[in-house]
């Protein structure tokens, strides 16, 4: 069962490689492309909705769950 899971795998990874030209790598390059293309907002807003939501422990440092900080 293990080695039918591990050539598994390895297909599928040799499967997905893939040569792109090197006209396309400029629109693949794009931040649009990416998993998450504005990390930093994601970030802001996550620290916002835990300020928010309480979501974080009590501390000094940490505001209340009314969103004032």
């Amino acid at each position: 069962m293990k080695f039918f899971l591990l050539l598994g795998g390895c297909m599928l990874m040799l499967a997905s490689c893939a040569n792109v030209p090197q006209i396309d790598r400029g629109i693949l390059a794009k931040r649009i492309m990416q998993f998450d293309p504005h990390p930093e907002e994601t970030v802001f807003q996550d620290e916002v909705r835990a300020f928010r939501e309480g979501a974080i422990g009590g501390g000094k440092a940490v505001g209340g769950g009314c969103g004032c900080n």
